[in-house]
């Protein structure tokens, strides 16, 4: 792809824009960078960037930054209906975001991963077995580290699992991975997609371009995605965590089990995958399906799902204080993440909840509470929609607390808790209320936790 003296545009300067801007400059453009925040707020990333030879516009989109621009590289966070995309658009110039041009510039295969929830998990699971295999691999996309870096760095016989995101597909146009995922899809990202119908499409987009020589990866237990089924023009391989199926990968007995061209092929064992939760057995067949799929041995594969220790943020068991667990799920960002770690949980909860508004319903979130959920703690810009979802399902107001910000909820959770309990962050909501990311959010919640043993 030659970039060499063109004008390119990056739009957003978080991650995937600070790295889109250090690469173009190495492919020789001239780099224009837009952000709509002001200069002085992003004054650490433009430090960052210093010794690039940048041009930076902020707030508005100007003439200036638009003329004789030849492409627009848009950062995940930036909805398509904002101004620098309609007026890119509006003047000829090609929008893209940074998935599809880490797709252009790739030597390397992709094994791309999406759905509401277990795309981590699936994500690094998969990079896993493929190292086990020996192959030099590359975890990025919405991972956190940018496809647009894995692409620049991986070889022809290397691979990149990426795991993707619906605001990353919107803005796809030629990416085609070599195998594709959907683990599940639930609502979510409403504000931004407006309907379920326009957030399933916007998911069925990571394998629109893939052909006859290609395999997606879907649920078949998911009636949100069953629609998707009819439109695939690839091999479809379905799994299933409830029926057995001819082709494809299911569970059985409490085995999971491949089906393949009249093949039956034990994986494991549930009871041996080392990550808990019903969950992650879903996350571990569609990991397994892939690896497969791409001609992973079954061996490798087995002896990974047993010593997998799971990912930062997501269920993840941070220390035992007077006989009460405390738990990181900062990544639980919907509801339905959130009710599989109250699921995973063994023994009372009391359950940390509550941040951003995505603007989707918490009322299956909040019936589950019954028989679970011990003590709710709630916090952030959904604290009042959460206690009246609680209220109306029949959890008592009582056993409900809200607090101004998350050092307040440990503190209260650690005079609440007894022997026995399980201390649970997990949110059932975005971070971006009141922190940057949901990263930011479970490493202050661990580094309180941590302080209370002082």
């Amino acid at each position: 792809m030659d970039l060499k003296g063109k004008k390119i545009i990056v739009a957003g300067l978080g991650l995937s824009g600070k790295a889109l801007c250090k690469v173009l400059t190495e492919f020789g453009a001239f780099v224009y960078a837009y952000d709509s925040k002001s200069e002085n707020e992003l004054r650490d990333i433009l430090n960052e960037l210093k010794d690039y030879n940048i041009n930076y516009y902020f707030k508005e989109v100007s003439d200036e930054l638009l003329k004789d621009a030849e492409l627009a590289i848009v950062s995940p966070g930036i909805p398509v209906d904002s101004d620098i995309v309609t007026e890119s658009i509006n003047r000829g110039i090609e929008v893209i975001g940074e998935v599809e041009f880490a797709y252009r510039i790739s030597k390397a295969p992709i094994y791309a991963i999406t759905g509401t929830n277990g795309k981590t998990t699936t994500t690094s699971l998969l990079e896993e077995i493929f190292k086990n295999a020996g192959k030099t691999t590359y975890a990025a996309g919405n991972i956190g580290y940018p496809l647009v870096e894995a692409a620049l760095r991986a070889g022809t016989e290397d691979y990149i699992v990426a795991e993707i995101s619906s605001f990353q597909l919107e803005t796809i146009k030629e990416f085609k991975p070599k195998i594709s995922a959907i683990i599940n899809i639930t609502p979510d990202h409403l504000n931004r997609h407006k309907t379920l119908s326009n957030y399933i499409n916007i998911k069925g987009r990571i394998f629109k371009n893939q052909d006859s020589h290609d395999y997606t990866v879907l649920n078949y237990d998911d009636k949100n995605i069953a629609s998707l089924f009819k439109i695939a023009k690839c091999n479809v391989f379905p799994f299933s965590r409830t029926r057995v199926l001819e082709h494809g990968a299911y569970c059985a007995n409490g085995k999971i089990v491949i089906s393949f061209k009249g093949n039956k092929y034990p994986v494991i064992n549930t009871d041996d995958i080392y990550i808990p939760g019903g969950h992650n057995v879903e996350n571990a067949i569609v990991a397994s399906s892939m690896a497969f799929l791409a001609g992973v041995d079954i061996s490798i594969i087995e002896n990974t799902l047993k010593t997998f220790k799971g990912v930062e943020h997501r269920i993840e068991y941070v220390t035992n204080i007077n006989g009460v667990k405390y738990y990181n799920d900062s990544k639980g960002t919907n509801p339905d993440a959130a009710i599989k770690a109250i699921e995973a949980m063994k023994g009372p909860i009391v359950l940390i909840a509550g941040g951003y508004d995505k603007g989707v319903s918490f009322d299956e979130f909040t019936k589950y509470f019954n028989g679970h959920v011990r003590k709710l703690l709630l916090l952030g810009a959904t604290k009042e929609k959460i206690y009246e979802s609680a209220i109306k399902n029949g959890f008592s107001k009582d056993d409900i607390i809200r607090v101004n910000n998350l050092e307040e909820a440990v503190d209260e959770a650690y005079e609440i808790a007894k022997p026995g309990d399980n201390v649970l962050l997990s949110p059932a909501c975005a971070s971006w209320d009141m922190f940057n990311n949901f990263e930011e959010r479970g490493k202050l919640f661990k580094d309180k936790v941590n302080s209370l043993r002082g």
